[in-house]
């Protein structure tokens, strides 16, 4: 298992409901680095959802250890340690008798901040959600549901968690706003860079928001690596049908790279950066990105520089609508 200094670890964790029943989760153990966006994917009953759990523990391992930091989670107070760890789930729950304001203020509250200082904290976090603050003194009924999410994920980072635990939480919306949401929570995570563990049975949405992605099934854990290394080496027949990787790899055979660059930035294309012409498929800057040294490659045009790939491009190619 990859060993972190800080972040999530989970070290043959299990987890048994009744006496001599199958587990739910099964010896698992996989590390989640600081500020990394991990995703755990899997059909239903696969374990996600238990595992996350047992981060905040809402459920207790029956083996095995998590430690956040290094520090085994059994040796906190759990109040304490909920405090510091943000939560959003499908059903949002929101107050419904409270404002805006007051939703986002209750953990700030419970930790002793001043007026002044929650008040700010109000403010910040509706502009991070793309909220205008007049939303302050509205009640959740009055929000759309893409809205109500963001007021969720707004009051789970209200007292600056060291992570964030999402259990689902796009899964109850129509595609546009479940779209509109994934496009939010990429641009956030670039921003306050948290630890987040990610509960989803989507694959597009596992492999346009994750970092990595902890593949389960039946408890046990099958696969944990970044989203184009599972599609291009998915451990067995069961990785290679849940994400379509066959379909997802020959489509990128048929793009360009010309179709996938982005602009080159004002610093210009990178020196070191291996090039490729415009007309090559995206498989072959795939090959390249995959190599530890490269970050980028640099798409040329008769010689000339004319925009570069990354994995995140390549990533939205093979997510984006209309995919096979």
């Amino acid at each position: 298992m990859e060993q972190v200094s800080e972040g999530i670890t989970f070290r043959h964790v299990s987890k048994v409901y009744a006496p001599g029943g199958e587990p739910a989760v099964d010896d698992v153990s996989l590390a989640v680095p600081e500020g990394s966006f991990v995703v755990l994917l899997g059909p239903s009953g696969s374990g996600k959802t238990t595992l996350l759990k047992m981060v905040n523990r809402l459920f207790e391992p029956t083996s095995g250890s998590i430690c956040i930091d290094g520090t085994d989670i059994r040796e906190l107070d759990v109040t304490a340690l909920r405090r510091r760890i943000g939560y959003v789930i499908q059903q949002i729950g929101l107050f419904p008798h409270m404002t805006v304001a007051r939703n986002i203020a209750i953990v700030p509250q419970l930790l002793g901040w001043d007026r002044r200082r929650i008040d700010a904290r109000i403010d910040e976090l509706l502009d991070l959600v793309d909220l205008p603050r007049e939303y302050r003194s509205r009640y959740p009924s009055q929000l759309s549901g893409g809205q109500q999410q963001r007021v969720g994920l707004a009051r789970a980072l209200a007292a600056d968690p060291m992570l964030l635990l999402m259990d689902e939480p796009f899964g109850a919306t129509d595609a546009i706003t479940r779209a509109a949401l994934q496009k939010q929570m990429i641009s956030l995570q670039r921003r306050v860079h948290k630890t987040v563990l990610f509960v989803t049975h989507d694959v597009d949405e596992a492999l346009a928001l994750a970092d990595r992605i902890a593949i389960l099934r039946d408890g046990r854990l099958v696969q944990y690596d970044e989203p184009c290394a599972l599609l291009t080496e998915p451990a067995d027949a069961f990785v290679r049908e849940l994400l379509n990787a066959d379909d997802r790899i020959r489509q990128l055979a048929l793009l360009r790279v010309e179709s996938v660059m982005q602009p080159i930035g004002p610093d210009g294309a990178p020196a070191s950066a291996p090039r490729l012409a415009a007309g090559e498929a995206v498989r072959q800057a795939l090959s390249l990105l995959l190599r530890p040294e490269t970050r980028a490659v640099t798409v040329v045009d008769g010689g000339r520089p004319i925009g570069i790939v990354t994995i995140d491009s390549i990533r939205a190619a093979a997510c984006e609508d209309g995919a096979p």
